[in-house]
């Protein structure tokens, strides 16, 4: 399909690699994880490939957001609502954010839910290497559980 509108970032770094260089650390290169093709959903035509184009500058440092505080929350988890508080993150990109760490192996879902501010149950996101962790009963630094 032809484009119908410009790239508004023309001449910018490439998408994804936020304007990095080869000597950043470990960590700056976790964000420029390249991932395949954008999932499109239910959108009605021409939405999805625009917000694909305008988010692509921005994904990478969105997905090593979202996993820092999924990591740093440890076997304790995060939900989505929580990773939006912590991050600032709007929720229509946390979540595909998210998906694309689960897609790379890097988070599972710990099998738990926890209630979002509006009282619904939520998905709680562990790093896979927390995946056989035990369940701790508070969040990290908050006194209780391991």
């Amino acid at each position: 399909m032809d484009d119908l509108l410009p790239y508004p970032d023309e001449g910018a770094a490439a998408p994804g690699s936020n304007g990095r260089t080869e000597d950043d650390s470990p960590n700056d290169r976790l964000a420029r994880i390249t991932l395949g093709p954008l999932a499109h959903h239910n959108a009605p035509m021409g939405t999805s490939e625009v917000a694909a184009r305008r988010i692509a500058p921005h994904a990478a440092q969105q997905r090593a957001d979202v996993l820092a505080v999924i990591v740093r929350a440890g076997a304790f988890g995060a939900t989505d609502a929580e990773i939006e508080a912590a991050t600032g993150i709007r929720a229509q990109s946390v979540s595909p954010r998210r998906g694309e760490l689960r897609t790379l192996g890097l988070i599972v879902d710990s099998g738990r839910r926890r209630d979002t501010p509006r009282g619904r149950p939520a998905a709680v996101w562990i790093a896979a290497r927390f995946a056989s962790a035990p369940e701790p009963s508070t969040a990290p630094g908050t006194g209780g559980g391991q």
